[in-house]
Protein backbone atom coordinates (compact mmCIF):
# COMPACT_ATOMS: atom_id res chain seq x y z
CA UNK A 1 0.00 0.00 0.00
CA UNK A 2 1.11 3.63 -0.75
CA UNK A 3 1.74 5.97 1.69
CA UNK A 4 0.09 9.48 0.78
CA UNK A 5 0.03 10.71 4.11
CA UNK A 6 0.33 13.99 5.40
CA UNK A 7 -2.49 15.14 7.70
CA UNK A 8 -4.28 13.43 10.22
CA UNK A 9 -7.32 13.75 7.88
CA UNK A 10 -4.67 11.42 5.56
CA UNK A 11 -3.78 8.93 8.69
CA UNK A 12 -7.39 8.64 9.02
CA UNK A 13 -8.99 7.83 5.56
CA UNK A 14 -5.46 5.04 6.24
CA UNK A 15 -6.92 4.01 9.18
CA UNK A 16 -10.56 3.34 7.38
CA UNK A 17 -9.28 1.81 4.54
CA UNK A 18 -7.08 -0.67 6.40
CA UNK A 19 -9.97 -1.39 9.05
CA UNK A 20 -12.29 -2.56 5.86
CA UNK A 21 -9.46 -4.40 4.39
CA UNK A 22 -9.04 -6.67 7.73
CA UNK A 23 -12.91 -6.57 8.25
CA UNK A 24 -12.60 -9.02 4.78
CA UNK A 25 -10.08 -11.21 5.89
CA UNK A 26 -12.29 -12.52 8.80
CA UNK A 27 -10.32 -15.07 11.07
CA UNK A 28 -7.60 -14.79 8.97
CA UNK A 29 -6.95 -11.16 9.77
CA UNK A 30 -4.33 -11.08 12.58
CA UNK A 31 -4.61 -10.53 16.18
CA UNK A 32 -4.58 -7.32 17.72
CA UNK A 33 -1.28 -8.08 19.78
CA UNK A 34 0.50 -9.54 16.94
CA UNK A 35 0.39 -6.14 15.06
CA UNK A 36 1.20 -4.79 18.08
CA UNK A 37 4.01 -7.13 18.68
CA UNK A 38 5.05 -6.53 15.04
CA UNK A 39 5.30 -2.53 15.12
CA UNK A 40 7.28 -3.17 18.30
CA UNK A 41 10.00 -5.15 16.27
CA UNK A 42 10.17 -2.36 13.25
CA UNK A 43 10.81 0.50 15.81
CA UNK A 44 14.37 1.51 15.76
CA UNK A 45 15.74 2.87 19.36
CA UNK A 46 15.96 6.15 18.34
CA UNK A 47 14.84 8.30 15.31
CA UNK A 48 13.20 11.98 14.87
CA UNK A 49 9.47 12.39 15.85
CA UNK A 50 7.30 10.67 13.34
CA UNK A 51 4.42 12.95 12.21
CA UNK A 52 1.90 11.62 9.97
CA UNK A 53 3.68 9.93 7.68
CA UNK A 54 6.36 8.23 9.80
CA UNK A 55 3.36 7.40 11.51
CA UNK A 56 1.76 5.59 8.50
CA UNK A 57 5.26 4.29 7.92
CA UNK A 58 5.26 2.44 10.80
CA UNK A 59 2.03 0.70 10.50
CA UNK A 60 2.36 -0.04 7.23
CA UNK A 61 5.76 -1.79 7.93
CA UNK A 62 3.85 -3.77 11.10
CA UNK A 63 1.27 -5.14 9.25
CA UNK A 64 3.29 -6.11 6.44
CA UNK A 65 5.56 -7.78 8.27
CA UNK A 66 5.73 -11.12 9.16
CA UNK A 67 3.94 -12.46 12.16
CA UNK A 68 5.38 -12.39 15.58
CA UNK A 69 2.85 -14.47 17.06
CA UNK A 70 0.58 -14.12 20.39
CA UNK A 71 1.67 -12.25 23.49
CA UNK A 72 2.09 -13.30 26.52
CA UNK A 73 -0.96 -12.06 29.10
CA UNK A 74 0.16 -9.26 31.36
CA UNK A 75 -1.88 -6.53 32.89
CA UNK A 76 -0.84 -3.14 31.80
CA UNK A 77 1.20 -1.12 33.99
CA UNK A 78 1.99 2.09 34.91
CA UNK A 79 3.69 2.36 31.83
CA UNK A 80 6.44 5.31 31.79
CA UNK A 81 5.99 8.23 29.68
CA UNK A 82 6.88 7.93 26.45
CA UNK A 83 9.45 10.53 24.41
CA UNK A 84 11.48 8.47 21.85
CA UNK A 85 10.85 5.04 20.11
CA UNK A 86 12.07 2.81 22.43
CA UNK A 87 9.72 4.20 24.71
CA UNK A 88 7.06 3.67 22.50
CA UNK A 89 8.23 -0.15 21.84
CA UNK A 90 7.66 -0.82 25.51
CA UNK A 91 4.62 0.54 25.44
CA UNK A 92 3.31 -1.07 22.35
CA UNK A 93 5.01 -4.71 24.28
CA UNK A 94 2.62 -4.07 27.32
CA UNK A 95 -0.75 -2.88 25.20
CA UNK A 96 0.17 -6.37 23.45
CA UNK A 97 -0.14 -8.40 27.13
CA UNK A 98 -2.78 -6.50 27.61
CA UNK A 99 -4.66 -7.33 24.58
CA UNK A 100 -3.43 -11.05 25.32
CA UNK A 101 -5.02 -11.02 28.57
CA UNK A 102 -7.88 -9.74 27.86
CA UNK A 103 -8.47 -12.06 25.53
CA UNK A 104 -7.74 -15.10 27.73
CA UNK A 105 -10.20 -13.44 30.20
CA UNK A 106 -13.20 -13.56 27.40
CA UNK A 107 -12.10 -17.01 26.57
CA UNK A 108 -12.04 -18.08 29.47
CA UNK A 109 -15.39 -17.09 30.77
CA UNK A 110 -17.02 -18.29 27.48
CA UNK A 111 -15.68 -21.15 28.10
CA UNK A 112 -17.55 -21.55 31.36
CA UNK A 113 -21.09 -20.48 29.46
CA UNK A 114 -20.90 -16.83 31.53
CA UNK A 115 -21.25 -13.66 29.42
CA UNK A 116 -18.36 -11.79 28.70
CA UNK A 117 -19.47 -8.68 26.71
CA UNK A 118 -18.56 -5.66 28.66
CA UNK A 119 -15.44 -6.93 30.69
CA UNK A 120 -11.79 -6.28 29.89
CA UNK A 121 -10.12 -3.63 29.12
CA UNK A 122 -10.40 -3.38 25.28
CA UNK A 123 -13.03 -2.13 23.55
CA UNK A 124 -12.13 -3.79 20.58
CA UNK A 125 -11.55 -7.53 19.47
CA UNK A 126 -10.23 -7.52 15.88
CA UNK A 127 -7.69 -5.18 14.18
CA UNK A 128 -9.96 -4.22 12.24
CA UNK A 129 -12.48 -2.67 15.08
CA UNK A 130 -9.02 -1.61 16.48
CA UNK A 131 -8.05 0.43 13.49
CA UNK A 132 -12.20 1.96 13.21
CA UNK A 133 -11.73 2.96 17.08
CA UNK A 134 -8.63 4.60 16.23
CA UNK A 135 -9.86 6.51 13.33
CA UNK A 136 -13.39 7.58 14.98
CA UNK A 137 -11.34 9.01 17.86
CA UNK A 138 -8.96 11.01 15.76
CA UNK A 139 -11.56 12.30 13.23
CA UNK A 140 -13.17 12.77 16.55
CA UNK A 141 -10.61 14.85 18.12
CA UNK A 142 -8.51 15.98 15.30
CA UNK A 143 -8.51 20.24 15.55
CA UNK A 144 -9.09 20.02 19.61
CA UNK A 145 -7.17 21.03 22.19
CA UNK A 146 -6.38 18.50 24.69
CA UNK A 147 -9.05 17.48 27.74
CA UNK A 148 -6.66 17.73 30.22
CA UNK A 149 -3.64 19.32 30.87
CA UNK A 150 -1.01 16.07 31.08
CA UNK A 151 -2.29 14.58 27.77
CA UNK A 152 -0.21 16.12 24.74
CA UNK A 153 -1.76 17.25 21.38
CA UNK A 154 -2.55 15.26 19.02
CA UNK A 155 -0.53 17.52 16.43
CA UNK A 156 2.48 17.85 15.77
CA UNK A 157 2.65 13.88 16.31
CA UNK A 158 5.14 13.07 18.26
CA UNK A 159 5.81 9.79 20.32
CA UNK A 160 3.98 10.79 22.97
CA UNK A 161 1.01 11.83 21.11
CA UNK A 162 1.30 7.77 19.06
CA UNK A 163 0.96 6.69 22.57
CA UNK A 164 -1.49 8.72 23.82
CA UNK A 165 -3.92 7.84 20.99
CA UNK A 166 -2.95 4.05 21.05
CA UNK A 167 -4.51 4.14 24.60
CA UNK A 168 -7.60 5.99 23.21
CA UNK A 169 -8.19 3.74 20.22
CA UNK A 170 -7.72 0.59 23.18
CA UNK A 171 -11.03 2.04 24.93
CA UNK A 172 -12.90 3.99 22.46
CA UNK A 173 -15.82 2.64 20.83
Amino acid sequence: MTNNVETGEDFGALLRCLSRRFEGLGVDAPEIDDVLLRWAGALPDQGPEPGWRGLADQLLCALDAPSSGLAEPAPLGDEPPVASPGELRVLLLALAADFARDRAWKTDRLARGLWAGDGGGWASGSVAQFLESWEAWLEAMLGRPPAFPDVPPIEPVTWASVAWQLGAARVYE
